[in-house]
């Protein structure tokens, strides 16, 4: 099965109609899965699944203020501004691709 790793800067509509039609109320912090990266470090990310993929998108703060511009206001993403346990890793990452 094909796996596609998504952030802010590859994400379009459909991607985002995905995001909120798993989603319909928003998504929170206990929705998000760790995954490590070869070099060690790591990243949340939300993890969706369809008949073709298995889509990664890797959410740090820009990627939640283009979900939030995206949505309507029954979408919640207030969990994560209230946060205090969870820090964002909001570097632009330059080796999000798309993987085979």
């Amino acid at each position: 099965m094909k796996r596609i790793i998504k952030d802010y800067q590859s994400v379009n509509g459909d991607h985002l109609k995905m995001i909120a039609g798993e989603y319909p109320e928003g998504f929170g912090i206990d929705d998000l899965v760790t995954f490590r990266k070869p070099d060690g470090t790591s990243f949340r990310g939300l993890e969706i699944r369809t008949e073709e993929a298995i889509y990664l998108f890797k959410i740090n703060t820009k990627m939640l203020e283009v979900i939030d511009d995206y949505t309507d206001e029954g979408f919640t993403l207030n969990e994560f501004a209230d946060s205090s346990d969870y820090e964002f890793d909001n570097s632009d990452d330059e080796d999000s691709k798309d993987d085979d």
